[in-house]
């Protein structure tokens, strides 16, 4: 289906193959997209980090060239915290790392620090989703049953391929400071034409009340291990109310998790594709907090 060579390697977590790119040498560096997130949204990020650490990115089941889901099985918090383990057990990084939760990951992020404490350095929350009082509406089957029947009708209908790359520009407005590479526009056509993918995208939308109500509980019965956390809020520059509503969220997630509090100033949402020499310092910087109080 995919006509171009893949840049990564392929590992089986929990049943599934998923897409692996590992690069560089030295402390470990997990980094995990978003909603909808592939690899080569990483891409300038692991440049930089790869002189001086070893930089895991992997695509979740259905984004990127990882394998989808079976039919009716759905993500959860748990189970996406502990595919970050079975990532870096399945490469041999057996070490702690810094986790990378970007958008709808950090809540793995998070989760996985909570619940593998001894596999973790430091976590950057980058532009994370924060939901303080979760609440559900439509019964979990019923929107579930709704992501795959419109997944299928945009699928079906064409919809999907002739307005798959129309959505990801709508969605993601960042642009590499070089400018985009041909092989990542290659890639966009190609992935966001793919009913898997759409249908992962949609699955994963629909269940994300389940999932924020997962992540508090979780909260409630464990506790973020000693180690340095930050939260970083992406943030365009126009002041919007919208904007100051958004920073403010952030910088209360940051006060919950005890959490430095960073600005990714001139960044849209994606603030790793926008201001990767920022958000690698960021990472960086933790990478260094835990040299520094390592015994």
């Amino acid at each position: 289906m995919f006509h171009m060579k893949p840049p990564g390697k392929f590992v089986t977590v929990h049943g599934l193959r998923t897409h692996v790119v590992v690069r560089g040498g030295g402390p470990t560096v997990v980094l995990c997209g978003g909603l909808g997130g592939n690899w080569f949204d990483w891409d300038d990020c692991v440049r930089i980090l790869s002189a001086f650490h070893t930089v895991v990115v992997f695509d979740r089941p259905g984004f990127g060239l990882s394998q989808p889901f079976p039919h009716g099985q759905t993500p959860t918090v748990t189970a996406e915290a502990d595919r970050i383990l079975g990532v870096l057990d399945a490469v041999d990084l057996p070490g702690p790392a810094v986790v990378v939760g970007h958008s709808i990951a950090g809540f793995y992020a998070e989760a996985f620090a909570r619940l593998h404490p001894g596999r973790t350095s430091g976590v950057l929350l980058l532009d994370s989703s924060a939901e303080r009082d979760p609440w559900r509406v439509v019964p979990r089957p019923l929107r579930v049953g709704g992501a795959y029947a419109l997944a299928k009708a945009l699928s079906a209908t064409g919809l999907q391929w002739l307005f798959g790359t129309t959505v990801r520009r709508i969605l993601n407005q960042s642009i590499p400071p070089d400018g985009i590479p041909i092989a990542t526009y290659d890639w966009v056509k190609q992935i966001y034409r793919t009913p898997s993918y759409l249908e992962a995208a949609l699955i994963e939308d629909f269940v994300y009340p389940d999932m924020a109500i997962e992540l508090n509980a979780i909260r409630r019965r464990t506790t973020m291990p000693e180690v340095g956390v930050t939260v970083a809020a992406a943030h365009t520059g126009r002041p919007t109310p919208w904007g100051r509503m958004w920073i403010a969220k952030q910088n209360r997630l940051a006060r919950y998790l005890n959490a430095r509090f960073a600005v990714v100033a001139d960044a849209h949402h994606h603030a790793m594709i926008d201001q990767p020499v920022e958000v690698a310092a960021l990472i960086a910087e933790l990478v260094s907090h835990h040299k520094d109080v390592d015994p």
